[in-house]
C-alpha cells in the first residue's frame, strides 16, 4: 500500500501552468502529511479509444511527460492503461477500485472541470460525496487564466501550430520543445556555410513551418540557433524536415538524442530563385535570431521544477 497517497489525476498533456498548480497543491501537502505525492496518468489519451477521429495530437511524448513530472519531485507516478474495459467502468466504481480499495487515497486535488467514469459522468460535486463515505478529501483548484483566457492544453496546441510559439512560454512556464534524434541529411546546409542538425522527433505537436529562434540541447549541454521546419522549396519540395544551425557548435551529434526549444518564429518559410539568395537571407535570420536569443533566459529541462509556478494560491495566477 502506498503510504498516505495525496494524489491528482488526469492526462497532463503539456504540463501547463493549470497541471502545475495542482502538482504544486499534491507535493506540498504530501510532505506536510509525511505522505507520497501520486499522479494518476492515462494512457493512451482517452480519446483514440473513444473518438480517434477527434483525438488530439500531444505536446509531450510520454516519455518527455514522465521526466517532467520526475523534475518536479513527485514521488509516483501511476499510468493507468485506457482501453475499452476501463472506459465501461462507472463512475463511482472507479471511485471505489481504484482510488479507496486500490490506493487507499487520503486526498486527491482536481480541477473545476473534471469529468471522469463511463461518459463522463462523473463531477467534481460527485466525487466530494463518494470521498466522504470513502475516507478521503477533495481539493479543488480553479482554472488559471492568462490575458483573460483559460489555459489549456487545446489553446497551447492552437497556438504552437499557428507558429506563435512565444505567446505559449506564459502558459506553460517554459518554451515548447520537441524530442528526437540528429540523423544525416542531404548536407546541403554545409555546402551553403552553414551546417545543420536535422532532427527527426516522435513529438506530434509542431509549429507552422517557418524560420524560428531556437535552442537545442543534449544532456546538459546547450547551443542558441536557428531552425527551419518546411520543405526546402528552394530545392524542390519536401519531404518535410526540422533542420537546425547552431551559433559556435563544433563537433558530431549523428544518433544524438536532444531537445529543441522554440522562441520565437521570425518569418515564414519561402523559396528563393538561387541558393545565393537563400544565403543571404540565413545571414539575416541568423543575426534575428542572436538579437532574440540575447534578451531570454534558456533554461532547459531539468530545472523546470524550479522555476514554474510558484508555490501560492491558484488564484493568484489569473490576471
Amino acid at each position: 500500500m502506498i503510504p498516505k497517497p495525496i494524489l491528482t489525476m488526469g492526462n497532463f498533456d503539456g504540463i501547463h501552468l493549470g497541471h502545475q498548480a495542482l502538482l504544486r497543491r499534491v507535493i506540498r501537502e504530501a510532505k506536510a502529511q509525511g505522505g507520497s505525492s501520486v499522479v494518476l496518468t492515462f494512457e493512451p489519451h482517452p480519446l483514440r479509444i473513444l473518438a480517434p477521429e477527434r483525438a488530439p495530437r500531444l505536446i509531450l511524448t510520454h516519455k518527455d511527460k514522465m521526466r517532467i513530472l520526475q523534475s518536479y519531485g513527485v514521488d509516483l507516478v501511476i499510468i493507468q492503461t485506457f482501453d475499452s474495459t476501463f472506459a465501461n467502468l462507472e463512475a463511482e466504481e472507479f471511485v471505489r477500485r481504484h482510488l479507496i480499495d486500490r490506493l487507499g487515497v487520503r486526498k486527491i486535488w482536481v480541477g473545476r472541470d473534471l469529468r471522469f467514469g463511463r461518459g463522463r459522468k462523473g463531477r467534481v460535486e460527485d466525487l466530494i460525496r463518494w470521498g466522504a463515505g470513502g475516507g478521503f478529501e477533495v481539493g479543488i483548484v480553479e482554472p488559471i487564466q492568462i490575458r483573460g483566457a483559460r489555459v489549456s492544453s487545446s489553446r497551447i496546441r492552437e497556438l504552437i501550430e499557428r507558429g506563435d510559439v512565444s505567446e505559449v512560454e506564459p502558459l506553460l512556464g517554459r518554451y515548447h520543445f520537441i524530442s528526437g534524434r540528429v540523423v544525416r541529411g542531404h548536407q546541403r546546409g554545409t555546402q551553403l556555410g552553414f551546417p545543420t542538425a536535422n532532427i527527426v522527433t516522435r513529438t506530434e505537436v509542431l509549429p507552422l513551418d517557418g524560420i524560428y529562434a531556437t535552442f537545442l540541447q543534449t544532456g546538459e549541454r546547450q547551443w542558441s540557433g536557428v531552425t527551419n521546419i518546411g520543405l526546402n522549396p528552394t530545392f524542390g519540395s519536401g519531404p518535410r524536415t526540422i533542420e537546425s544551425y547552431m551559433f559556435d557548435f563544433s563537433g558530431d551529434l549523428y544518433g544524438r538524442p536532444v531537445q529543441l526549444f522554440f522562441v520565437r518564429r521570425i518569418r515564414e518559410e519561402k523559396k528563393f530563385s538561387t541558393p545565393e539568395l537563400l544565403v543571404e537571407q540565413m545571414k539575416k535570420d541568423v543575426v534575428s535570431a542572436q538579437d532574440i536569443l540575447s534578451k531570454v533566459n534558456l533554461r532547459g529541462w531539468a530545472e523546470w521544477g524550479k522555476i514554474a509556478v510558484p508555490d501560492v494560491d491558484a488564484s493568484d495566477y489569473s490576471r
